[in-house]
């Protein structure tokens, strides 16, 4: 008797073990003040995104499932009262309750820990995506203030050009060309650079809203506008860096787990169950139950079993798939990320000294009267071709640099 009262008490202690907690809502943390550094610019936003915010909550709501793995049928509980055996008023009370095997709980309750760990990867690859839009935004914003001075450099020199021709105009030591041409050319860069920052502030406002600052973000303009790698980013691919392949790996693990839990559920249920009867209002009439639940269509479960092999023979078909890609796809980036570190490095050691050769003598040669306005323009625009080259090629650098941070760096924290 004492198994069946203690069969009896597991539907309430089940239910006891799926009180779900209350998970309290994120507190947002203050943004830091002043400009923001590429390390402050990921804690903030990996602190306060609304979508990690979710993520969080989707895995603790995981974790709260997880504990409903033994979840027992309800147990029956039927009562008469009436002419049962004969002409006097008897009562009955039949107790019934349904269990299938403890193996089924168990493998039920490893089903909803794997996808816990299914949410908990999830989250980490939101991170991971998170990191790269704060990284590229972060340096896209960078480089516009970069192209924003190299525009106005140049903005000033032609001004003094523009300002000398007009007075060699006057003078009459020119013509009237030299002097339009001046004043054309001041105007243009003028618009160009109105171009630059009007992407700058939108670029800021994109990061503000990455961040969840509600407000445009403004960064250290002091930081190196080339990504830093290090020697572990370039390992080789593998789940435990890669998150899409430990997300997939998991996945695998999760649907392999489903498998053995339908094939635990061609198992019969086990059913005990108490009955009392009073017989001509004489008490003392106790019978104890005990049986099985067999499916009698047992090719319905057998349907569900192959299903999830199926879908166990899917998932690590796509796994193999995703890792056959992502390391052809990794090959392909580290040429080009090395293609792209010898390009910056001619720009940095022999191209940029070279402009900056350039537009020394023109200037110089354009003080001294030596050279007019249109050979100055003439003479000066491969300088500054070079150095707007040297931003577009380190632009295409940063984008391959975080490319591979995502597929191989560590997961920004």
């Amino acid at each position: 008797m004492k198994y069946l009262f203690f069969l009896l008490l597991l539907p309430w202690w089940a239910q006891a073990q799926t009180t779900p907690r209350t998970l309290p809502p994120p507190a947002p943390a203050a943004p830091p003040s002043g400009p923001l550094t590429l390390t402050q610019a990921l804690q903030t936003g990996l602190g306060q995104s609304l979508l990690v915010q979710t993520g969080a909550l989707e895995i603790e709501r995981q974790r709260t499932l997880a504990r409903t793995g033994y979840d027992l049928p309800r147990t029956v509980v039927d009562y008469q009262v009436g002419q049962i055996s004969g002409p006097l008023r008897d009562q009955s009370l039949n107790v019934v309750q349904q269990s299938a095997l403890p193996g089924l709980y168990r493998a039920q309750r490893q089903l909803l820990e794997g996808q816990v760990l299914t949410a908990e990867q999830r989250v980490r690859q939101q991170r991971r995506e998170l990191g790269r839009s704060i990284r590229g935004t972060y340096y896209e914003l960078l480089l516009s203030y970069r192209r924003a001075a190299l525009l106005r450099r140049q903005d000033s020199l032609y001004q003094r050009a523009a300002r000398a021709a007009r007075i060699r105009y006057q003078t009459g030591e020119t013509n009237r060309l030299e002097q339009v041409s001046a004043e054309a050319r001041r105007l243009e860069l003028r618009n160009r650079l109105a171009g630059v920052l009007t992407e700058q502030q939108v670029q800021r406002q994109r990061l503000g809203v990455l961040l969840n600052l509600g407000r445009p973000a403004d960064i250290d303009t002091t930081t190196l506008p080339a990504v830093a790698l290090l020697p572990a980013d370039t390992a080789s691919l593998s789940a435990a860096s890669n998150p899409t392949l430990a997300l997939l790996e998991q996945e695998v693990d999760v649907s392999r787990r489903q498998t053995r839990v339908e094939q635990l559920r061609r198992l019969p249920d086990v059913r005990l169950g108490y009955f009392t009867q009073t017989i001509n209002k004489e008490n003392g009439f106790h019978v104890a139950q005990a049986g099985v639940a067999v499916p009698l269509l047992g090719g319905v479960q057998k349907s569900r079993i192959q299903a999830a092999r199926l879908g166990e023979q899917a998932v690590e078909a796509q796994l193999r798939y995703a890792t056959t890609q992502l390391d052809g796809q990794l090959a392909g980036l580290r040429q080009l990320l090395a293609r792209a570190r010898a390009s910056l490095t001619y720009y940095e050691t022999t191209a940029l000294p070279q402009a900056r050769l350039i537009l020394d003598t023109a200037e110089k040669s354009f003080r001294a009267g030596d050279v007019e306005y249109v050979e100055y323009v003439v003479n000066t625009e491969p300088a500054w071709q070079i150095r707007a080259a040297y931003l577009d090629q380190l632009r295409q650098y940063n984008e391959l640099a975080l490319d591979l941070l995502t597929f191989t760096g560590t997961d920004a924290q």
